[in-house]
């Protein structure tokens, strides 16, 4: 909370302290990096601070987009097509997302896949790499939300590839055990975020939220007890989980162009 009220300060005090010369490019980068601060936070099991923290990027991301009009200049034409170009490849990789996404929902159930749609994913990152932003914040952003839906449907395939090729021992750790039984209900939860297509004030929002909420409190309550494998698993799904809930945030801002 503290660190999130910091950087609510530090955005007032860039507004305060604007001049007439490089300030839309100097502001939105700082904000860039306020983003990425704020998106580093440890929120998990804290309503508060995660809603507070949703607020304040919020207010960045119209801040940001107010810079990207100011920004145009008397360069509109050159800007608009740059624009234009760069938003349709993002957008391009998008729709193709969206199709290998329904495709790997729909088997979400099945044993093994009947297509390998990873390879095709892992390329479509190396093409929005490839995006000109021309120092856009906009097409930046969109850009950056175009990636985190690639490495979501990614860590999806991920997660569900290595529960079913999992063959726990007889002589597995409890606690490591208790650990995989989470990670099977956030990958049907992930599932359902993947395909939530909705706004913050729907019921099906605030269950998932709820939900995945419990599954980090679960975690939570997971004891190691002296077993590394038990922790370094317990760590890296504490991060599955508030990844999870990231994107859910992310899909339900009503960001746009």
């Amino acid at each position: 909370m503290v660190r999130v009220s910091q950087a609510r300060g530090e955005l007032i005090a860039l507004l305060m302290g604007l001049s007439d010369g490089d300030s839309c490019a100097h502001l939105s980068r700082v904000l860039t990096e306020q983003l990425v601060e704020l998106d580093a936070l440890d929120v998990s099991g804290n309503a508060a601070v995660r809603n507070y923290r949703k607020q304040v990027v919020e207010e960045i991301h119209g801040l940001l987009k107010h810079l990207d009009l100011e920004g145009e200049g008397d360069d509109t034409r050159r800007y608009d097509l740059a624009q234009n170009d760069s938003i349709r490849q993002i957008e391009g990789v998008r729709r193709r997302v969206s199709q290998l996404l329904w495709e790997v929902l729909q088997q979400s159930g099945a044993c093994d896949l009947g297509f390998t749609p990873k390879t095709e994913l892992q390329g479509l990152l190396t093409q929005l790499d490839e995006v000109s932003t021309a120092r856009n914040p906009c097409i930046r952003e969109a850009r950056r939300r175009a990636v985190l839906e690639v490495q979501a449907v990614i860590t999806h395939l991920d997660l569900r590839e290595a529960l079913r090729r999992r063959q726990p021992c007889a002589e597995e750790h409890p606690s490591h055990r208790a650990v995989w039984q989470v990670l099977a209900s956030l990958l049907e939860l992930q599932a359902q975020v993947l395909g939530f297509d909705g706004k913050r004030a729907d019921k099906n929002y605030m269950i998932l939220e709820e939900l995945l909420t419990k599954q980090l409190l679960a975690l939570d309550a997971v004891d190691p007890q002296g077993d590394e494998m038990s922790k370094v698993a317990r760590k890296q799904a504490v991060k599955f989980a508030q990844n999870i809930l990231s994107y859910l945030d992310m899909k339900t801002d009503e960001w746009e162009y």
